[in-house]
C-alpha cells in the first residue's frame, strides 16, 4: 500500500498523525542540537584523533579486548588546564584514538570545567535538564564532539570527548560483537 493511497481516504487522520509527530519532536529539538566548536582541536588530552597512544610515555594500557584498548595516565590525577579530575580513560579501536572519558566530583570542579570548556570551545547553549536531575552541555565540531554531564544529587560529573570520524568504529565494534 502506498502512502498516497493511505492519505486519500483518511486525510484528517494523516494530518493528525503528522501533527502529533511534529509536536512530539518539538521538545527534543534543542537536546539534539549542540554548541558549534569555534576551534575544533581535532583531538584531545594531548593526542590527535586516529593516532596511536602506544608511544605516549605518560599513559599505561589498563584493558584490552580484541580491537579495543583502554589507557589511563600512569601517575597522579588527570588535569585539564589547572583543573584536577578524578580519572581518565582513553579509548582506541584498532590502535586509533577515538574517545576520552573523564570523571570528576564536586560542583566547584564542574563549574571550573564548564568555564574551561567555554573558554576553549565557545560559550555553551543553555544546559539540558536541571542541576538535581543532571545538566548536560554539548559542543560539536567537524572532528570533535564534547558532552559535559553533571548530576547534582550525586555530586558527580562526566566529560566525554570523542572523534566524530573514528567513534563510530567503536559503536560498530560493539554492535557487531567483534570486541
Amino acid at each position: 500500500m502506498s502512502l498516497q493511497s493511505f492519505t486519500r481516504p483518511y486525510p484528517t487522520i494523516s494530518l493528525r498523525i503528522l501533527f502529533i509527530i511534529c509536536f512530539c519532536q518539538f521538545p527534543w529539538t534543542p537536546a539534539l542540537s549542540a554548541t558549534p566548536i569555534e576551534n575544533d582541536p581535532k583531538g584531545f588530552f594531548g593526542s590527535l584523533w586516529g593516532h596511536s597512544l602506544r608511544e605516549r610515555s605518560d599513559l599505561k594500557q589498563i584493558d584490552s579486548l580484541n580491537s579495543l584498548q583502554i589507557y589511563t595516565i600512569k601517575l597522579g590525577a588527570p588535569q585539564l588546564g589547572s583543573i584536577e579530575l578524578e580519572s581518565v580513560k582513553l579509548y582506541t579501536i584498532d590502535g586509533k584514538y577515538v574517545r576520552a572519558l573523564f570523571h570528576y566530583k564536586g560542583e566547584a570542579t564542574h563549574n571550573s570545567l564548564l568555564q574551561y570548556l567555554e573558554n576553549e570551545f565557545g560559550k555553551s547553549n543553555d544546559p539540558y535538564g536541571s542541576m538535581i536531575r543532571g545538566q548536560q552541555y554539548n559542543w560539536r565540531g567537524p572532528d570533535t564532539e564534547i558532552a559535559l554531564t553533571y548530576h547534582g544529587f550525586r555530586d558527580r560529573g562526566i566529560l566525554a570527548v570523542e572523534s566524530r570520524i573514528y567513534a563510530p568504529l567503536l559503536l560498530d565494534s560493539l554492535s557487531s560483537g567483534t570486541l
